[in-house]
């Protein structure tokens, strides 16, 4: 969810990303590839410069602008979110299904993104040089990536073969990107609209957080079985990932035998860019580690509400 004020000279973004529960990221992610530098979110691709080769990009690793690049961390060496300290330039990627072993992984495209100067010179490095980066061998799967800075938005989709196209987005107005079923990413928006826009100050975006991470009002309780993650909630607990008519259902109710096929929301964060750069920064987490049950009580999971959950990353001298 994100809005672009022009007049102001302002992107503000409130994300969450959704994976199975086991998978490492951030920290444990570090951990495991044996980084000497672990972080969650910092700017992992200049404290460990060894993630260049694991991870795929255009031309990242080799852009000086890299030593300002801040993102999440996931097990492949890539990201599913960077942006730039001192330009603003956020990237955040979407990819409908998991990438197949033949494929190449898209999660190094945020960090090609958040190294271009503007978020419309990131679009047109992705127009011009990563079809012909790829060729005519190696496949890469669909995404959509949202681009922005203070100044525009875009989302540039790929269709996992030859078609690249990009959509400029309003200002003045909030935005819902979800793979969420499209009524309540409607309610959500029309919620937030209502709500006022955060700004650079921490405590500023209680309100928007109040509407993204509430369940909807007519959500049956998760431990209904007509409950679905995609239906009622932005920040969700676990649910099933599987290709069948119980995908988004309550893990617990419909167990599966596969541990990747369950998921849930990793981390939320919240971003603020204006004319000097990135202003705020801040996030939260749940790790869940290989010997640890899923956990089957929401209340004790610690999804975040408030600007209080957060821990901050970047915050200028006003936040």
């Amino acid at each position: 969810m994100f809005l672009l004020d022009k007049p102001n000279r302002r992107f503000v973004v409130v994300e969450s990303r959704d994976q199975s529960s086991y998978r490492p990221h951030g920290y444990e992610a570090a951990r495991k590839l044996g980084l000497a530098h672990r972080f969650s979110y910092g700017t992992q691709w200049l404290d460990n410069p060894e993630l260049g080769d694991r991870v795929w990009t255009i031309q990242a690793t080799t852009n000086p602008a890299l030593a300002d690049v801040v993102g999440g961390l996931d097990i492949d060496g890539g990201t599913w979110l960077a942006f730039h300290r001192d330009t603003g330039v956020y990237s955040r990627i979407f990819v409908a299904e998991p990438t197949p072993a033949e494929f190449i992984s898209p999660y190094g495209l945020p960090i090609d993104c958040a190294t271009a100067e503007s978020a419309r010179d990131a679009v047109e490095l992705l127009e011009t040089r990563l079809l012909p980066a790829l060729g005519d061998v190696a496949k890469m799967p669909g995404f959509n990536l949202l681009i922005a800075d203070p100044d525009d938005a875009f989302v540039v989709t790929f269709d996992g073969h030859d078609s690249m196209t990009t959509t400029s987005l309003s200002d003045g107005r909030t935005h819902v990107l979800t793979d969420a079923d499209d009524e309540f990413g409607k309610r959500i928006q029309e919620q937030a609209e209502q709500a006022p826009a955060p700004t650079e100050k921490l405590s500023s975006w209680a309100p928007w957080l109040s509407v993204y991470t509430s369940a909807d009002t007519d959500a049956p309780d998760y431990s209904d079985e007509s409950w679905l993650a995609n239906a009622y909630s932005a920040v969700r607990p676990p649910y099933r990932d599987t290709p069948d008519a119980d995908r988004f259902k309550n893990v617990a109710l419909f167990p599966v035998t596969d541990p990747s096929q369950a998921a849930w929301t990793k981390s939320v964060s919240i971003y603020s860019a204006g004319r000097t750069g990135a202003e705020l920064f801040a996030y939260n987490e749940r790790q869940l580690f290989d010997y640890q049950p899923l956990p089957t009580d929401v209340r004790h999971m610690g999804f975040p509400t408030t600007p209080d959950d957060f821990f901050v990353v970047i915050a200028n001298e006003n936040s």
